[in-house]
């Protein structure tokens, strides 16, 4: 069963890789055993064709994480905002 999150989460990452090592969601820190898929969406969502530009097409890069304990999370990377990048807690299947 899939659980809708949608919050924003601390992210560590090593420094030669963009993946997420480990992250904190809701105090509890979560170890990063495997990155099962990853992905780069640009799309636009639902907004309508009218509206389409390039420079409001969405930055996000995601990710499904499994934990050592076999918990299964999805993640996102959204930089478009390169100032002030953020991490983002979607689902977590169970």
């Amino acid at each position: 069963m899939t659980r809708f999150i949608g919050e924003k989460i601390e992210v560590r990452k090593a420094e030669t890789s963009p993946r997420p090592s480990s992250f904190t969601w809701r105090d509890r820190d979560y170890t990063v055993a495997e990155v099962v898929r990853e992905w780069v969406d640009t799309g636009y969502g639902s907004m309508p064709p009218a509206s389409r530009t390039w420079y409001n097409r969405r930055h996000r890069r995601y990710y499904v994480v499994r934990t050592p304990e076999g918990e299964l999370f999805k993640l996102y990377f959204d930089y478009a905002d390169r100032k002030h990048p953020t991490w983002w807690l979607v689902e977590e299947e169970s």
